[in-house]
Formats: C-alpha cells, sequence, structure tokens
C-alpha cells in the first residue's frame, strides 16, 4: 500500500485559495493582495509534486521498483521516470503542460529560496508576476491552473481509477467530496473572475484549464488496484475537545493592542530597526 498524500495538500491550497480570493472581493479602502498568498501558491506546488510522486510510488509497486532510489531525484528527472515506468506517450504533457510547470518551478524557487533581487523574473507561458515577494491572487490563480492540468492530464493512468483530487465540503451537520476540477470551474474561477469585476479589475490570465488525458498505462493490465479508506479514527487518537467557550486569541490580540498609543499625527506606526 502507499499513500495518497496529494489529498490533503490539495484540500488545504483550495481553501487556502478561496480565502485569498474573499480578502480581494471585501476590499474597502484598499486592495487586499492577500495575507497568505505565497502559502496558497506553495500548497498548489506541493499537490502538484505529491500528485506525481504518489502515482510513481503505484508505478514502483506495479514493477517492483524502489521507490527509495527514485525520491531523491529532482522533479524534472522524476516525472521522466513516472513516463518510463508508465509507458505511456510523453508528447502531449511535455509539448505543453510541462513548459508552464518549468515555470512554476522557477516562480516557487525564487520565492521559497527568497532569491529575490532588483531584476524581475520573465515568463513566456505563464502569467506570473515578475517578483514572487509581492505575489497577488493573480499568481494563485495561476498556480491552480496550471495544477488542475497537471491533474486532467494523469487522472486515468490507472484502470477503473479516477485519481482526480478530491476536497471535503460541509454541508449542514455532514460533508462530502467533490473534484477539484469541478472545484475550479464552479468555485475558484467565477470567484476570481467575480471578484475583480466588483473592483473595475481585470487579469489577462488564461483560466482555461484543458489539458490532454495522457490515457491508460498497459502496466496495470493485469494487476488489480483499488482505493482504500479508513473513515473510523484509532480509538486511542480520539480525544473529546472541550465544551468551555473562550476568546483565548482575541483576548491577547487586544491585549496588544491596548498597549499602543497614536500620536496626534498619525494613526498608524511603521515598523521601528533601530536598537
Amino acid at each position: 500500500m502507499t499513500r495518497l498524500t496529494y489529498m490533503q495538500f490539495v484540500h488545504l491550497a483550495f481553501y487556502y485559495s478561496a480565502q485569498q480570493i474573499e480578502q480581494l472581493e471585501t476590499s474597502t479602502t484598499h486592495i487586499n493582495q492577500g495575507n497568505s498568498i505565497q502559502n496558497a501558491v506553495g500548497l498548489w506546488f506541493m499537490s502538484i509534486e505529491s500528485y506525481i510522486n504518489s502515482i510513481l510510488r503505484i508505478s514502483c509497486l506495479a514493477k517492483s521498483l524502489s521507490f527509495d532510489d527514485i525520491k531523491k531525484k529532482d522533479l524534472d528527472p522524476r516525472i521522466k521516470t513516472l513516463f518510463d515506468t508508465l509507458e505511456i506517450n510523453r508528447t502531449p504533457f511535455y509539448s505543453g503542460t510541462l513548459q508552464k510547470l518549468e515555470e512554476f518551478k522557477r516562480y516557487r524557487n525564487e520565492l521559497f529560496h527568497d532569491r529575490t533581487n532588483d531584476t524581475p523574473l520573465v515568463f513566456q507561458k505563464t502569467a506570473f508576476g515578475g517578483n514572487p515577494f509581492l505575489a497577488n491572487q493573480v499568481d494563485l490563480m495561476q498556480a491552480a491552473v496550471i495544477a488542475v492540468q497537471i491533474f486532467r492530464s494523469f487522472r486515468h493512468v490507472i484502470p477503473q481509477l479516477d485519481l482526480m483530487p478530491q476536497v471535503m465540503i460541509t454541508k449542514e451537520d455532514s460533508f462530502f467530496y467533490e473534484k477539484i476540477d469541478n472545484l475550479f470551474d464552479a468555485v475558484l474561477a467565477p470567484y476570481f473572475l467575480r471578484s475583480l469585476s466588483k473592483h473595475s479589475l481585470t487579469s489577462d490570465l488564461d483560466l482555461n484549464v484543458e489539458a490532454p488525458n495522457l490515457g491508460e498505462s498497459p502496466i496495470f493490465s493485469s494487476i488489480p488496484f483499488k482505493v482504500l479508506i479508513k473513515a473510523v479514527p484509532d480509538e486511542k487518537y480520539h480525544v473529546l475537545p472541550s465544551q468551555e467557550r473562550t476568546r483565548i486569541g482575541e483576548e491577547l490580540f487586544s491585549t496588544i493592542r491596548e498597549g499602543i498609543n497614536f500620536d496626534v499625527k498619525n494613526n498608524f506606526q511603521v515598523a521601528n530597526f533601530y536598537r
């Protein structure tokens, strides 16, 4: 067995993205570019990498290969190894989606490794901003587009299974799961566009998430695979939460705010770097 770790990352990426778009929508005194854009973008990249690794681990099981020998490679060699292992045509993926992923990787590396400099990055295939340090909702939507395109490409490589990541959504006192490509079309994309329109803003970002379906891999023709879901937690990890109503965080922030007094000229304070 192997874990489908990408499910958790996609779940977080979706909700982080929706929160950042909400901050754009509810902007009043200024356009709110989002307080966790970089986190959302990072989660989309983690989702992609986890998705690739999950399928690669399954492929290694099918062909009796060791994933430990592969996992230390960079992302590009891992993708090449995945196509070699699956024995499927890589041309449709390499001629389009991979080029966008390459630019996403450059953007992510600039962000994660703090490579910010005076010269902005230049992207040809994507709408990422030249300085990831100043990311906004356009950047997270571009990240989401690339992620969904990759999910759609590989979703049917295992016969009889749909590997499209799914997100848990609550309804009343229960919940259900919806596929992320449907949520992109029904929630993220229209939410982003309507929030832009509300503030008379536009974007050149291409929200088209169509991607080539790579089809089924022949290596699974004689090997049945099943997805197992553990819905009941182990009893030893089951902890009942306290029913006491508290506002601990609100109280602590209030204490900090009460200790600040603005002078008569200004109603704000800038950061103080002096000793």
